[in-house]
Parts: C-alpha cells; sequence; structure tokens
C-alpha cells in the first residue's frame, strides 16, 4: 500500500469562507481552496445545517493522502464518507484511523488540473453545476 500526502481539510465557521468559495449542494458544504507559505494545499470546509457527512469529517482536521488502489486501502476499514467519483478521473472516499478522519484520493490527474481547473469540478456531482 503506498499513500502519498496530498492535502490537509480544516473545518471552520461559515463566516470564514471567502465570497469565490465552491459549494456542494450534494452535502451542504462550501470550499476554500489554499495554499500555505511551505505551498502545502489546504481546503477550509464550512457545513450547513442538514449536512450528511459524519461529525468527524465536519469537527475534526483531516489529512488526504493519494494511492494507487483505494479499494485495497479501504478494506477493513472504518468508512465514514463512501467511496466515489465526485469528477470525472477523480475518487475518493474517507476513512477513521485512530479516532481521526483520513480522506484517501486515487487520480491520475495532474495537481494543477485538479487544483486549478473549476471547470471539471462544477462539471462533477460534487460541486454540481453541469
Amino acid at each position: 500500500m503506498s499513500l502519498e500526502f496530498h492535502h490537509i481539510g480544516i473545518p471552520v465557521e461559515k463566516s470564514r469562507i471567502s465570497s469565490g468559495s465552491r459549494f456542494s449542494p450534494a452535502f451542504k458544504m462550501y470550499t476554500d481552496d489554499a495554499q500555505n507559505d511551505l505551498g502545502i494545499y489546504i481546503q477550509y470546509h464550512a457545513f450547513e445545517a442538514g449536512s450528511s457527512l459524519n461529525y468527524s469529517i465536519k469537527g475534526q482536521i483531516h489529512v488526504a493522502f493519494k494511492t494507487n488502489n483505494i479499494e485495497q486501502v479501504l478494506k477493513g476499514k472504518q468508512v465514514i464518507m463512501p467511496l466515489y467519483e465526485p469528477f470525472s478521473g477523480y475518487k475518493c472516499a474517507m476513512i477513521l484511523v485512530n479516532s481521526l478522519p483520513i480522506e484517501l484520493i486515487e487520480t491520475n490527474l495532474s495537481e494543477e488540473y485538479i487544483w486549478e481547473n473549476d471547470k471539471i469540478l462544477k462539471n462533477g456531482i460534487l460541486y454540481g453545476e453541469g
């Protein structure tokens, strides 16, 4: 099993989300992408009442890792967000490891394509405008 760091997800109050954030009707969640001074990708998430996501996702920082075999990594783990494909070429799921949420990602898409391509995000089911 190979894991490669991808990003950190941080839940915040909605007042900390910028006007340029994306909204996910599927999860009632706002997302703001950023990079810290070390160039590490960060996603700030705020949740509306009624979000169906697990309380650990909504209330704890998570770390995301890329893997080349997400189904294998998920075997025998406590899944808190089932495997799905939010946009073409990108699969993800979330598990609890030692009581902390971990996001798993399987993709061959480039980082630039993922982080800087609003069109692909808006055409998927997560931020679903298309």
